[in-house]
């Protein structure tokens, strides 16, 4: 990067600490055999995002940060999810299209034209808009790589910021599938599991679904110092790849994982060993963790490594961003989070699992973010 990036400020907002079980049981997912759900408690629901959860989540945050941002050229750099879909929602939406059991695509698409005003709740980009206008952001992009969109909102934001596009960005994500189609999708796909999330234990069966959003503020740290604003941590590199072994699943020797990870340490300019702590994605399901593991031990050796889903839940598209922002607090704090659920580590996995607290802040550390489809995200960041 041409001129160092710094994280300034960040806001983040999850059902508990990561190293506090925060799931609760929840009835309408309880009618499809989902014990647990870890819910945002006390969200405010915002009057642009009405019935729409990650609406109110992202804005929550911005809310939080808007008074102290800088004036500046600001940017947005947010990663979404899918939209907050109910039963009705989708029969009004897909019922008309169906012909002799399957469905019309001629019908489709002409509702699809996109001389025909599609429904709100179908933009992806409709919060970033709105959020931008907040902001008052010159720059604004949304991302929609699954559960990689906000790692790679951050890393886009950096870029952004280091080459002189914008003064500020604010960057992140924001999702929430706790409702209905969210709930239903997960049972189809398997990937949830029926008690609890258990990242690394040898009994893990899948993963805890939750909700969040996060924003970091990010600018030149020769801005920041000049206006006397406090660091929080320094931005050093980004990996990406996209491995496309698997519709929804991982490469199983972790081939994806590993990639990204390399690109981020050579993006920082910085060697295996002095990654001192990893956040996994870590979800808590059997494939995932151990192709993981394998790639972490491949590139990064004996490390501490950690998962906060077994804590505040899959946060899907959102769980780059609030993890990060969570590693960051963690290093305000004095502590290296460990993993909540973990109570037997799977003989298996081959990296160096934490599952309890340490308090002893890592100087760099590096954040995994996974997708479906293969897209993978490393960040890496440092202690002021």
């Amino acid at each position: 990067m041409s001129s160092p990036v710094v994280i300034t400020a960040l806001a983040v907002r999850t059902a508990g600490r990561p190293d506090t079980f925060s799931a609760a049981p929840e009835a309408d997912a309880a009618v499809l055999d989902v014990p647990y759900v870890a819910r945002v408690p006390e969200l405010r629901e915002d009057t642009a995002f009405p019935d729409d959860r990650k609406g109110s989540l992202a804005a929550a945050v911005l809310a939080e940060l808007l008074p102290a941002i800088p004036e500046a050229r600001r940017g947005l750099w947010l990663g979404t999810g899918l939209s907050s879909l109910t039963p009705d929602e989708l029969q009004r939406d897909l019922y008309p299209h169906l012909r002799n059991g399957g469905f019309d695509r001629a019908s489709l698409a002409r509702d699809l034209d996109p001389t025909h005003p599609a429904p709100r709740r179908h933009e992806p980009d409709r919060v970033t808009r709105v959020l931008a206008e907040r902001l008052g952001a010159s720059r604004h992009e949304t991302n929609f790589s699954a559960c990689a969109a906000a790692a790679q909102s951050i890393a886009a934001a950096a870029r952004a910021v280091a080459r002189g596009d914008v003064d500020v960005a604010l960057a992140g994500g924001h999702d929430s599938m706790l409702h209905p189609l969210g709930y239903l999708s997960f049972v189809v796909l398997g990937a949830l599991s029926p008690t609890r999330g258990r990242p690394f234990d040898r009994h893990r069966d899948g993963f805890l679904i939750g909700e969040g959003a996060a924003l970091l503020q990010l600018e030149r740290e020769e801005d920041a110092r000049a206006r006397g604003a406090p660091i929080l941590a320094r931005f050093l590199g980004a990996g990406s790849s996209v491995d496309a072994y698997n519709v929804t699943a991982p490469h199983p020797e972790g081939r994806g994982a590993a990639l990204a990870m390399r690109r981020a340490l050579r993006d920082a300019g910085l060697a295996p060993a002095d990654i001192e702590y990893v956040n996994a994605h870590g979800t808590g399901t059997p494939v995932g963790d151990l192709a993981e593991s394998i790639a972490i031990h491949e590139v990064l050796g004996d490390v501490p490594t950690t998962s906060f889903k077994g804590a505040f839940g899959h946060c899907i598209a959102a769980a780059g961003a609030v993890e990060l922002a969570w590693c960051i607090r963690g290093i305000a704090e004095g502590l290296a989070f460990g993993t909540v659920g973990c109570e037997e580590v799977d003989p298996a996995l081959r990296c160096h699992v934490q599952t309890a607290n340490v308090p002893r802040a890592p100087r760099v550390l590096l954040s995994n973010s996974f997708g479906f489809g293969g897209q993978n995200c490393a960040l890496i960041v440092g202690k002021a």
